[in-house]
Formats: C-alpha cells, sequence, structure tokens
C-alpha cells in the first residue's frame, strides 16, 4: 500500500472510533435524563433522538443504536409533544451536558491518539 492509502486507511480507522465513542456518550447520557426525569417511562427512540440533536448540536447518531438502546414494542408518544419535550429537558441538562462532554472529548481524543500509534505501528512493514 502507498503512503496515502495508510494514511487514508487509518484516519478512517481513527474517525470511526471516534464516531462509536461518541455515540456512547450520547446514549449513556440520555440514560442518564432518563432514570433521573422518567423513573418510570422509557424514552422512545424519536425523543432520544430529538434531545442528542437538542444537548449536542446536531451531532448524528446512528437511528439503529437509537432503535437498540430505546426503541421499544408499544412505547408511544405523540409526535407533537416531542419537540416541546425534547426543548424543555435539554434545556435543565445542557450545563451538565457540556461539563460531561467536555471531559468526555478530551478522553476520547486521547484514547483516539493511542489507538491510532497502535494501528501505525500494526500496518508498518516488517523490516
Amino acid at each position: 500500500m502507498r503512503r496515502a492509502e495508510i494514511a487514508g486507511k487509518i484516519g478512517g480507522m481513527v474517525g470511526g472510533f471516534k464516531r462509536r465513542e461518541r455515540q456512547r456518550f450520547l446514549v449513556s447520557f440520555i440514560k442518564v435524563i432518563e432514570m433521573e426525569e422518567y423513573p418510570d417511562l422509557r424514552l422512545t427512540s424519536s425523543l432520544a433522538k430529538k434531545l442528542i440533536a437538542e444537548l449536542s448540536g446536531c451531532k448524528s447518531i446512528s437511528n439503529d443504536v437509537l432503535i437498540k438502546e430505546f426503541g421499544r414494542a408499544g412505547n408511544k408518544i405523540k409526535q407533537q409533544n416531542l419537540d416541546v419535550t425534547a426543548l424543555t429537558v435539554a434545556e435543565r441538562y445542557r450545563g451538565t451536558y457540556e461539563e460531561h462532554w467536555r471531559a468526555a472529548k478530551t478522553k476520547i481524543d486521547a484514547e483516539a491518539e493511542e489507538y491510532k500509534k497502535r494501528i501505525t505501528e500494526e500496518m508498518r512493514p516488517e523490516k
């Protein structure tokens, strides 16, 4: 493989790692909100997605991940209430989210750098 191809492959692997870690953080944070705000209820994947968009500034998250984590049969909320609910709940948690995200992002970036070093070493040809 040429140097540029290797760099591209490594960049893609590191980008994927960071995306998965960001998704993991977002799901965990929303689950904390779910436990605190709705101890007797379960969030829908639609409401979880709207909360993530409100808190993270529209960072995307895989629908498959949302459905796996929050999708449950018979778990319906009227659609028109979702926007208002998401906005209200997000406002209560915005400061906490930003504080936790800063710490998580620092950790993710450090782990991604370590991951990059490791895969770079693994891809280095033997001499």
